[in-house]
């Protein structure tokens, strides 16, 4: 298995609206308002998060296989999101590969820090967050309410 991780460009956009539109389903399932509203995005929509959010995928085999969403908020932090592996390549070593291209390209922005939030039973998704030095912190009560668990790494 040959595997690499990429930044996805306005140019993938197609590309992007297949795996990120998969991810929903196998994650939410097409019911879901977030499916409901991405199945609905017009070229330029898929573009827009593109250019506005940096996307990397994981490749194996010239397939794009994963994701993760890395948006910086504000001068001092990037937030991390919707990482997603296809399940025919979970448990393959690929999701820490493909966080540490979002952190570094947090670094690269030049924050402060990261944070992310993960299901709080997701233990191997914590366990390659926390590889990369991200600790949990004291969810409010929205957060956990939807049972997640957030946790930031500091880059300063």
């Amino acid at each position: 298995m040959t595997a690499r991780v990429t930044r996805l460009t306005e140019s993938d956009w197609r590309a992007f609206a297949v795996i990120r539109l998969r991810a929903l389903v196998d994650s939410l399932g097409e019911r879901d308002p977030q499916y409901q509203k991405e199945v609905a995005f017009t070229a330029a929509q898929w573009r827009r998060r593109l250019r506005r959010h940096a996307q990397f995928a994981a490749v194996v085999d010239d397939r794009l296989v994963g994701l993760i969403a890395a948006q910086q908020e504000n001068p001092e932090s990037v937030y991390l999101y919707s990482l997603w592996l296809d399940p025919t390549v979970r448990g393959r070593g690929l999701a820490r590969p493909l966080v540490a291209a979002a952190v570094d390209w947090a670094r690269h922005q030049q924050v402060r820090t990261i944070t992310l939030r993960v299901a709080s039973g997701n233990a191997a998704a914590c366990a390659v967050y926390e590889s990369l030095g991200f600790a949990a912190v004291t969810p409010t009560e929205t957060v956990k309410s939807r049972g997640e668990v957030p946790m930031t790494l500091s880059v300063s």
